[in-house]
């Protein structure tokens, strides 16, 4: 079997859509072929950021353009999911709205009541356009595998082959340190998401992407409140790429009313 020219994986995206373009232009620049390389992304595309639907209307245009392109289901977009479609049935506690689901909400149009010129504006529900429902929900996948790869959100069952892990849907969504610690042999190397280190045993710099000999995690937490990096991976070279966060210096260019 022939492998894939490159591979280019990103990061938990997490509503912030001026480091991801950025990114992808540094990309291009670097030698990404989006009509032939495979770009994948590790999921968790919304929430904590402002601009959630700025990031998945540009992901529904790429997924509609480049059909060998790969977008992972992350935990978000399973929190999203629970709001919306049962009413907070499985998870409850308004976990979506505490996890940074309130910045989805609002980037959405909805809002909690305002005041305006004319006096009060009620509170109003947002408007999620069918194309993103369907996006986020029917045209993402749990798992991937592509040449000796295998791309999950959270992670792996350690001891569980790579097929039968694909049965076990919210473990390897919201996965961490028991995946992370394991010296477990997948068989392929893994690529994840959704954990943003920052602890010294896997790193001594924080919010870096982690490296073992059996995976590389790439969430480098470039959401609020850490505000620090978006990160992509070339495959095979194993190269990084990084964007930091803007939010500084539009901070800095608000304070002095640039």
């Amino acid at each position: 079997m022939k492998k894939t020219n490159k591979i280019w994986c990103v990061g938990d995206i997490h509503g912030c859509y001026d480091e991801m373009m950025a990114l992808y232009k540094q990309l291009l620049k670097n030698g990404a072929n989006p009509e032939k390389d495979i770009f994948v992304f590790l999921g968790d595309f919304i929430d904590r950021g402002k601009d959630s639907k700025k990031v998945v209307s540009q992901l529904v245009k790429w997924h509609k353009k480049y059909k060998h392109w790969i977008f992972l289901f992350g935990n978000h977009e399973d929190l999203f999911l629970d709001w919306i479609a049962t009413s907070e049935r499985r998870y409850g506690s308004n976990l979506w709205f505490v996890n940074g689901g309130k910045e989805t909400f609002k980037s959405y149009g909805g809002h909690f009541g305002k005041q305006t010129e004319d006096g009060w504006e009620a509170p109003k529900m947002p408007h999620f356009p069918k194309s993103h429902l369907d996006f986020l929900f029917k045209e993402t996948v749990h798992i991937a595998e592509v040449d000796d790869y295998v791309f999950v959100h959270g992670g792996l069952i350690p001891g569980v082959s790579i097929e039968e892990c694909k049965n076990y849907v919210k473990t390897i969504l919201w996965a961490r340190y028991e995946f992370i610690d394991s010296p477990f042999d997948w068989g392929k190397l893994v690529i994840f998401g959704h954990t943003a280190d920052y602890n010294a045993t896997y790193n001594p710099e924080p919010f870096m992407p982690i490296v073992m000999k059996n995976k590389i995690g790439i969430d480098t937490a470039i959401c609020p409140p850490a505000n620090k990096r978006l990160t992509a991976l070339e495959l095979p070279a194993k190269k990084f790429y990084y964007q930091e966060s803007l939010k500084i210096y539009k901070d800095i260019e608000k304070l002095l009313n640039i």
